[in-house]
């Protein structure tokens, strides 16, 4: 059973500029869930995920909003590293220097690009990032240079950096974004290993195709609030139709979704 909320947001709107890049979001997130946060692009999906993260915030002029995590409203980076591991693409070319995959990994107990010499790294921290690739099924890249790896590789040795700090959930931001069949196979065999585990998951995508089964809860996003948040029920023709703005078509094959544009 889902435990104590590990983020808590009420009536949250967060602008820039003249644009209104969430509206009124009322959402918590559990440790333990796994859920999916659906949505088309530029529904709002990164910048709720910037919103958990701290990187953007919200209208507190408006009564009774606020953003807690783990519980409080007052959180530094600290707190943030704790509650959530983030995987992204944005990271994933941040992190695109010369280095092997184990200070990769390591990298992720300071929030750096790479390591530098006055970071105390001790044999724990080792052992814990060799733990967090041996998690994901990449021990065997530990000592690989970095920008040697393939998409797909390289998408899970983040996932790895992400673990080290053992959060209490791991957001995964579009983790099948410019994957190759083969890339997909490897970082959804790793996402489904952590969910097994009990990894508590929040996966980012815009394809129903993403979504492993060990998934239960379904929030999907559009113009910036929230549509539809309860089980895997919501996934049917008719929420996907109002979602991504016109027919679309859903067939379960085996354990996956498969999506598709009824006009085309």
């Amino acid at each position: 059973m889902p435990g104590e909320p590990i983020i808590e947001m009420r009536k949250v709107s967060v602008s820039k500029g003249s644009a209104t890049l969430l509206r009124d979001v009322d959402l918590t997130i559990r440790k333990g869930e796994r859920l999916v946060v659906l949505g088309p692009n530029g529904s709002g999906k990164s910048s709720l995920i910037k919103t958990m993260m701290g990187e953007h915030r919200h209208d507190t002029s408006v009564p009774g909003s606020y953003v807690k995590l783990r519980g409080s409203d007052l959180w530094n980076l600290f707190d943030v590293r704790q509650a959530f591991g983030l995987v992204s693409a944005d990271l994933q070319v941040d992190l695109s220097r010369d280095m092997d995959c184990l200070e990769a990994v390591l990298s992720g107990f300071f929030g750096s690009v790479g390591t530098n010499r006055s970071q105390d790294i001790g044999p724990e921290m080792e052992i814990m990032a060799r733990g967090a690739l041996t998690a994901v099924g990449s021990a065997h890249l530990a000592e690989r240079r970095y920008y040697t790896l393939s998409t797909g590789e390289a998408r899970r040795v983040l996932m790895a950096r992400a673990l080290v700090n053992s959060p209490e959930a791991l957001i995964l931001d579009e983790p099948m974004n410019s994957l190759d069949l083969t890339g997909k196979r490897l970082v959804r065999s790793a996402i489904r290993t952590l969910a097994k585990e009990g990894r508590s998951l929040v996966l980012v995508t815009h394809d129903p195709a993403d979504i492993v089964p060990e998934i239960d809860r379904v929030i999907m996003i559009k113009d910036g609030g929230v549509l539809k948040d309860g089980g895997l029920q919501l996934l049917n023709e008719e929420n996907l139709s109002i979602l991504y703005d016109g027919p679309i078509g859903l067939r379960r094959v085996e354990d996956r979704y498969v999506a598709w544009p009824k006009d085309l």
